[in-house]
């Protein structure tokens, strides 16, 4: 249940928040299940809230600081969160589509089982992020750092993540169909048991990623030898 106080604090904007920040640095907002759909928090200080199950539709978000937030269960649905600091944050659960986190921070995030579809991600930072049995497909993912994430069993259909850096991810079981990542990185990265069926791997080097006989590349794709030519032509 949240805290009332704290919800209506959220409900009046960033300049009523602020100036509760500044007299109560340390306090922890509760606004776990709250309805905050429309709410207009763009840079404010919202770090390590509650916000279990919150309604967050349509939120105006971007530049704020929610660095290790909880927000399993939340509805994040056509907000902004553009350039917002959310290293930490655990999205578990959560709804995400249509949402702008055009390069947000997102560094350890948990996003275990989220629908994070349709999203514009472009040069977010997901390093050492828990991405498993997420669903991104058909999110723009352009220069994307997903350094060092856990992608097993996620999905990424028809996403765009031309020039991302997928070195070291864990990608055992992803499914990458349809997608087009090209000009990637895949230094060390483990693509066993991932699948690339119908994905656009130009000028993508394998040579250093791991693979094996469990890896579905697409049709005429050689790991050994990717060359420039793309693999639809």
């Amino acid at each position: 249940m949240a805290n009332q106080q704290h919800v209506k604090l959220a409900s009046s904007g960033p300049d009523a928040l602020d100036s509760w920040r500044e007299n109560n640095p340390d306090e922890k907002l509760d606004l776990e299940g709250a309805d905050l759909s429309g709410v207009n928090l763009a840079g404010t200080k919202i770090h390590d809230a509650n916000l279990k199950g919150a309604n967050l539709t349509k939120a105006r978000l971007s530049k704020a600081n929610l660095a290790g937030s909880d927000l399993t269960g939340a509805d994040l649905s056509e907000a902004d969160f553009g350039q917002a600091g959310m290293a930490g944050v655990d999205l578990s659960g959560a709804t995400v589509n249509n949402v702008n986190f055009f390069w947000a921070d997102m560094k350890g995030a948990t996003v275990v089982g989220a629908e994070v579809k349709g999203c514009r991600m472009n040069r977010v930072n997901l390093i050492g992020a828990d991405l498993t049995n997420a669903d991104f497909s058909q999110s723009n993912m352009i220069e994307a750092d997903l350094r060092n994430t856990n992608m097993t069993n996620t999905r990424f259909h028809s996403s765009m993540m031309n020039g991302a850096d997928l070195s070291r991810a864990n990608m055992v079981g992803a499914d990458f169909h349809l997608a087009m990542i090209r000009d990637s990185m895949w230094i060390a990265t483990d693509v066993r048991g991932a699948s690339f069926t119908q994905t656009s791997l130009h000028r993508s080097d394998f040579n250093l990623a791991k693979w094996d006989d469990t890896t579905t590349f697409p049709d005429n794709f050689d790991p050994e030898d990717t060359g420039p030519k793309d693999v639809n032509e």
